[in-house]
This record gives structure tokens, C-alpha cells and sequence, in this order.
């Protein structure tokens, strides 16, 4: 089976959003040894049966340790939590032998990269939206969808395994689960014909909308890894175009105040990704190529300083992904198109502070969890 089903899957994220514009817990844990010596990006590579788990350091993404195989549904693939929660990872996976659609349900799994030990946490996570961790990895949020325009936004305490709804809407657009601020509450985005709004949610309250984030729809909703900055890409119309533009606020309770960030690129530049840095201090984003044959990410710092260009691809634009904690690498997706409309060929790539550009390669689409760490 070709890479197609798993690509329509990602596309069918992609159409949500632009369609926005118009139980019990069964546990199965496998173990082997602890590898406490490993380190570097993890990510997966997808085949039509299953997909292989790797972790490789960001000097040479060749030179990689096999942690897991994940069986799925023929064609479909698994979808990875936004980032890791140290050595934690979780992720969606339409189970082997069924025959999903987008919207069917899929099963969440956690996986422990040092120790190897995985757990099935549920089989109503919607395959579509990405979980998301707190910060120590002791809670999991996750989407359930229904048929019937059923949103659910669930809880999983990871000690326990025990889950419970935090927010449940009938929607035709859709909710998101962004992460935690720095309070403990839980952030989401929801979509709507007024536009994107991010909506606060603290247990035992009803949720509480933040802020209009724009009267469009935004994407890539990134918090600062401190909990106290949100980032995301708001569509604006300029030069007779629409382009997405960086926008970052600071969040302390209910309220919310713009960070004013550098003028990294031109208005009129369609920008992509939001990877923060490890302290807080910058974030980077992608940016289109045209009219230049090719364009590497810029970092943008937050405190009035100069942004800072990467390593170019050789041909094209990256979208940058995660830095890892040491500041030392960023993984990217690549594209040798010029623009969004026109990205032409995906891959991924490690970009490591010495300028150099390390392809991560493999024989079907790299899936990236982040940065293994021992936080």
C-alpha cells in the first residue's frame, strides 16, 4: 500500500480547518531494558503495516537506536503527541485490522523511550488532533470526536490511568488542545464562524474564553515552554495577499498582553512553525522562498534583538519543529517548493548549531516526536 492513506489523513486535518472557514482503561504494558545512555531527536518511520520507532543523536541521524515497532491499520499511521514529556511519548494509532476513516476512533498509547514499556490508554482518541502533556508528564490531554459533531477534550492522569472529560461541545469546526499555562490551567483553541478563540479550562469551572486570537482561522498554537507565552500564526491580508504572521502574547491568569516581536521578515512574507526556545527568549518560524530560489528559518527574539537566519536548504523552505534543550539543534520539515501552495517534495531535517543540515532519512515519511530528555 502506498503512503497515500496516511498523507490523506494529514490532509484531512488541513480541511477541517479550512471546512472551519466556509470508558474503561485497558492497560497492556511490554518491557525491556532501560537504555539510560540514550539521547537526540525520536522519531518515527512510517511503512503501509507499521511504523518504527528510532532515537538518533543530531549529529547523525543515521546512527539510530530501534526502540519500537507500532502495527496499525494498512495505509493510516500513527499521529505523536505535540512534544515528549521527557523520556515519555504518546501517540494515536488506527489499532491493525481495522478500517478507519479520518474520523474514526483510534487508539492512544503511552511509550517510555528509555525503558521500552508502553501502555494503551484509551480507543476514543481521535486520530486527526495530536495529545498533548503538562510539563512533567504526569497528565495527558487528548480529543474524542463523534460521528455526530461530539467534541471532548479528556484528561488522563498517567499514574493512574484514570480519565475523565474536561470539556465536551457539539461542533462542525473543532477544539484543539493547545497545552498548560503556567497556573495549571488547561489552554485550548476552539474554531468557530467568528473565528478562533483560546479558551481557558481549569477543573471544577466552567471554561472561560481568553482572548479572540483573530476573527480568522490560526494555526500551530505553541506555548513557551514555561507555560507563560503563546504563540501561533494569524492569517493578514497584505499586498493584496493573505499570508500568516507570527503573534505572541503573554498569559498570567486571565490575562493576556501582546509580546511585541522583532520584524524578522517582510510583511508580505508568508511565515510557518512556531519553535520556541528552550529559555523562552525567541521563537522561530519558517518563511516562504519566493521570489528566492530557497529561505531558511529566522529566529525571533522577544527581547528587541536582532533575528537571526539559519542554514538554508538547498532548495525551498523549512518549517521549523522543536529546538531540542540545549539549544544546540532544530528539527525542521523541509520543502523544495516556494510557497505553502506550492511545497513540493517533504522531508526532515536536523538543524545543528554548527549551521550544518542533517537529513533524517528512511524509505517512508519521518514522524517527529521531539527531543528526548531527562526532564
Amino acid at each position: 500500500m502506498s503512503l497515500s492513506r496516511r498523507q490523506a489523513m494529514i490532509a484531512s486535518v488541513a480541511a477541517l480547518i479550512l471546512l472551519a472557514l466556509g470508558g474503561t482503561v485497558a492497560a497492556l504494558w511490554w518491557r525491556g531494558n532501560a537504555q539510560d545512555d540514550l539521547t537526540g531527536l525520536i522519531f518515527a518511520e512510517f511503512s503501509a503495516r507499521s511504523d518504527t520507532i528510532f532515537v538518533a543523536p543530531p549529529d547523525d541521524p543515521a546512527k539510530r537506536t530501534t526502540i519500537a515497532t507500532v502495527e496499525h491499520a494498512e495505509g493510516w499511521g500513527l499521529n505523536p503527541a505535540i512534544a515528549p514529556a521527557g523520556s515519555k511519548v504518546a501517540y494515536t494509532v488506527p489499532p491493525p485490522g481495522s478500517r478507519p476513516q479520518a474520523d474514526s476512533p483510534a487508539e492512544l498509547w503511552l511509550l517510555d523511550v528509555r525503558t521500552k514499556a508502553r501502555q494503551r490508554i484509551a480507543g476514543d482518541a481521535d486520530l486527526r488532533v495530536a495529545p498533548v502533556f503538562d510539563r512533567n508528564g504526569s497528565v495527558l490531554i487528548y480529543r474524542s470526536s463523534t460521528a455526530g459533531g461530539q467534541q471532548a477534550l479528556v484528561r488522563v492522569d498517567v499514574a493512574s490511568s484514570t480519565r475523565k472529560p474536561v470539556v465536551s461541545v457539539e461542533t462542525t469546526f473543532g477544539i484543539f488542545p493547545i497545552g498548560f499555562a503556567s497556573d495549571g490551567a488547561l489552554l485550548y483553541a476552539s474554531i468557530s464562524q467568528q473565528g478562533t478563540d483560546i479558551v481557558r479550562a481549569v477543573d471544577g469551572q466552567p471554561p472561560t474564553p481568553l482572548f479572540r486570537a483573530s476573527d480568522q482561522v490560526t494555526r500551530d498554537w505553541r506555548l513557551s515552554p514555561d507555560g507563560s507565552m503563546l504563540a501561533y500564526l494569524a492569517p493578514e491580508v497584505t499586498a493584496e495577499r493573505v499570508v500568516h504572521r507570527l503573534h505572541v502574547v503573554r498569559i498570567e491568569g486571565v490575562r493576556v498582553t501582546p509580546v511585541p516581536a522583532a520584524a524578522a521578515v517582510p510583511t508580505s512574507t508568508d511565515q510557518y512553525g512556531a519553535a520556541w526556545a528552550s529559555d523562552g527568549s525567541a521563537v522561530t518560524v519558517g518563511r516562504e522562498a519566493a521570489p528566492d530560489p530557497r529561505a531558511g528559518a529566522i529566529v525571533v527574539p522577544l527581547n528587541g534583538g536582532q533575528p537571526v537566519a539559519l542554514a538554508a536548504p538547498p532548495r525551498g523552505f523549512d518549517r521549523p519543529l522543536m529546538w531540542s534543550a540545549d539549544g544546540k539543534a532544530l528539527v525542521v520539515h523541509s520543502f523544495d517548493g516556494a510557497t505553502a501552495n506550492a511545497p513540493g517534495t517533504e522531508s526532515t531535517a536536523v538543524i545543528t548549531s554548527d549551521g550544518q543540515r542533517r537529513v533524517v532519512t528512511g524509505s517512508g515519511d519521518i514522524i517527529v516526536f521531539g527531543w528526548l530528555s531527562d526532564a
